[in-house]
């Protein structure tokens, strides 16, 4: 039973993960992407509730130390992630993250003695041809496509190693999400000292930034509550399914178009995703 209750976790928080990436992507069209990438986890320590409700309270000072690690890691994904998503291209650079978040935890799992099925294998290697059909623009590519195509493809690595870290972390269970929390809002703090820019939200942002964080907040609790009671090769990858909520978002509520290769590409992508999270 608590396999079960794992996988639809993990699958709840791809979904509200995807609806997130994508409340947030259009948010970091209205501000700066600090602002949107720290009010988005600002707002998510409003999902503490449920946190409590479902996660274990342990003080684990390591538990927490990864939790927070992974914060501060996936919080600079995240900026990077709104910066390919203000491309305009969020169908394909949400599959392509996907791609490369599912993939890490495997490459980990596979290290640490964990043997990969013939269909995780397949799905890494689709994978890599949907990245390069994505990226086998025609003459009349996107502006910034490829700029989007390499943001993509390193905030995937970096979301991958925040499902690492969380899972090493699940056993602090409500400390690890505040940890994580304040890891990614230090990293949006940083960020925009960096860059010289405000990390208040502008105020058209503030709906969707509200949306995005509540479902980022949430998202982040069913997944912890998935590695914690289960697998990471498991949890991880499912979690991983999250660019299919993300693309049938944008294709629902911003009619986003993509070239026919282009949609293969990130088709391929989502079926990489979820033969990668197959066991």
């Amino acid at each position: 039973m608590s396999g079960l209750l794992s996988s639809a976790a993990a699958l709840g928080s791809a979904a509200t993960l995807g609806a997130a990436d994508f409340s947030g992507g259009l948010a970091s069209r209205k501000t700066t992407l600090p602002s949107a990438s720290f009010g988005v986890e600002l707002v998510g320590l409003a999902a503490l509730p449920l946190a409590i409700w479902l996660l274990p309270s342990r003080w684990e000072l390591d538990g927490i130390l990864y939790a927070f690690a992974g914060g501060l890691i996936g919080g600079l994904g995240l900026i990077l992630f709104y910066r390919a998503m203000t491309l305009n291209l969020i169908g394909v650079v949400a599959p392509v993250t996907g791609v490369v978040a599912a993939a890490l935890p495997t490459v980990v799992g596979v290290l640490e003695g964990d043997r990969l099925h013939l269909g995780q294998l397949v799905g890494i290697g689709i994978g890599l041809v949907a990245i390069v059909m994505i990226n086998g623009f025609s003459r009349k590519m996107p502006e910034g496509a490829r700029l989007g195509l390499g943001l993509a493809i390193v905030a995937g690595a970096t979301f991958g190693l925040f499902f690492i870290l969380f899972h090493a972390g699940s056993g602090a269970g409500v400390y690890a999400f505040a940890g994580g929390r304040a890891g990614s809002m230090i990293s949006s703090l940083a960020f925009a000292l960096l860059t010289r820019v405000s990390v208040i939200p502008r105020r058209p942002a503030w709906r969707l930034i509200g949306i995005g964080g509540l479902a980022d907040g949430a998202g982040v609790i069913l997944y912890l509550y998935a590695t914690f009671h289960g697998l990471l090769s498991l949890s991880a990858l499912l979690t991983s399914f999250y660019p299919a909520f993300t693309v049938l978002c944008a294709r629902l509520f911003t009619h986003e178009r993509m070239s026919l290769v282009q949609l293969a590409g990130a088709g391929l992508a989502i079926v990489a995703v979820a033969l990668i999270a197959a066991t």
